[in-house]
């Protein structure tokens, strides 16, 4: 086990908001301790972070595993930058400037939105954590690496359900089948074109074209990728005055903002969720955004 202990803390700079990057839809398995601090696993390693003002301090990892999860780079900073001067993402990005997009483990990511379809946040994050615990390498009392896809393919159904995925069970084990063969190489993926990610993504059992694309884009570096759901249809109707079909949304998206779209997504995403005053996400009021 590694659980942290009193190694001295990495400081990682700022903006940087872990409440609403954690727990903004991305990613399923940081845990909330007392005040603004955060318990989870980084691949392997057990990972404490704590916002100290709009910077992070943490234990259990190096920097530089910890600005590659964070996207701490300079290309994140220049995609900021350009979306800052876009009249509908301004005020987001204004109200929210610590809001990240993850670079996730792509086999978690991917189990992670496979149990999404006709789910919700919190219970995503009872499956997951049930996954791990039940399956996973303990790395303290209570946290737990997220197993490898070797070992979910030999998971039984009956123990899958057990775990809450219900009738997402026979897709997960099979999913999980097809990349322990290597039928898809999730780690080659990473960079690749959106429709390269697609096409490849879709072949797994139970990931369809928005599954796909929040794959691609919060463990794949597909930064153009733009998943639609509810809330990014109707912020992007609301904001540019006209209806959109799901395929036209993200199409009318990259037009707009390039490789950008993909943060822009997010930043639509989870301001229109706290707009709508989701349990446990606003803790800031977000202004209406309009084009």
């Amino acid at each position: 086990m590694n659980e942290p202990g009193a190694a001295r803390p990495v400081r990682l700079a700022g903006p940087l908001d872990l409440a609403h990057t954690l727990q903004g839809g991305q990613a399923f398995r940081w845990r909330r301790e007392e005040g603004d601090a955060f318990l989870g696993a980084i691949g392997a390693r057990l990972v404490r972070l704590a916002q100290v003002g709009e910077t992070v301090e943490a234990i259990g990892a190096p920097r530089a595993a910890l600005a590659r999860y964070f996207r701490l780079e300079p290309a994140d900073a220049q995609r900021r930058e350009r979306l800052a001067r876009d009249p509908v993402l301004a005020p987001a990005i204004r109200a929210l400037p610590g809001l990240r997009m993850l670079r996730q483990d792509p086999w978690e990511t991917t189990v992670a939105f496979l149990t999404s379809a006709n789910n919700n946040v919190p219970r995503i994050e009872l499956i997951m954590r049930a996954l791990a615990r039940a399956h996973g390498e303990a790395l303290s009392e209570h946290d737990f690496a997220f197993p490898a896809p070797e070992h979910l393919a030999r998971v039984s159904e009956t123990r899958l359900r057990a775990a809450g995925l219900g009738y997402r069970a026979p897709f997960l084990r099979e999913a999980a089948r097809a990349v322990a063969r290597g039928d898809v190489d999730l780690a080659a993926l990473r960079g690749a074109s959106r429709d390269e990610a697609r096409a490849s993504l879709v072949a797994l059992p139970g990931v369809g074209p928005k599954v796909a694309d929040c794959i691609a884009l919060f463990a794949l570096d597909v930064d153009d990728a733009f998943p639609v759901d509810r809330w990014v249809l109707r912020a992007m109707e609301e904001a540019f005055s006209r209806a959109f079909t799901l395929k036209d949304c993200a199409g009318f998206a990259r037009e707009r903002w390039g490789n950008d779209a993909g943060l822009a997504q997010q930043y639509l995403f989870h301001a229109a969720r706290m707009r709508a005053a989701a349990p446990g996400v606003a803790r800031v009021k977000m202004p209406p955004m309009k084009g």
